[in-house]
């Protein structure tokens, strides 16, 4: 694939990765602010926010690190599913779309096709 695919991925990949982080800071800072139960009482529900955090910090690691902050963050959500017993598909793969969009374009830029038209 060309340069302009890889970029195109990756600014793609870096704006719905804004957008996931804002979301989660916003729902945690609504929580924190005005919350509607008390703390986390379970393991379960720990290791849940911990997770999701990770799984955004990898996002935001990607901006600089794709290949590793694109893995760290699908990691991270894929135990998260299991753990919480999460059933939302839809939404896990709005979380999931920036770190498969960073991958996609650390692969555009690491696989290219070779140049068969080139004169050697």
């Amino acid at each position: 694939m060309p340069d302009g695919i890889s970029s195109v991925f990756r600014w793609i990949a870096r704006s719905t990765a804004i957008l996931v982080a804002g979301a989660y800071l916003f729902m945690v800072a609504g929580e924190f602010l005005y919350p509607h139960s008390g703390p986390p009482s379970q393991v379960r529900e720990w290791l849940g926010i911990a997770l999701l955090a990770l799984s955004v910090a990898g996002m935001l690691l990607a901006w600089k690190w794709e290949l590793p902050g694109a893995v760290l963050s699908l990691v991270a959500l894929a135990i998260f599913v299991p753990v919480v017993h999460f059933h939302g598909s839809g939404i896990i793969g709005i979380v999931a779309l920036p770190g498969i969009l960073f991958l996609l374009s650390w692969a555009a830029r690491h696989f290219r096709p070779p140049n068969r038209g080139a004169i050697h």
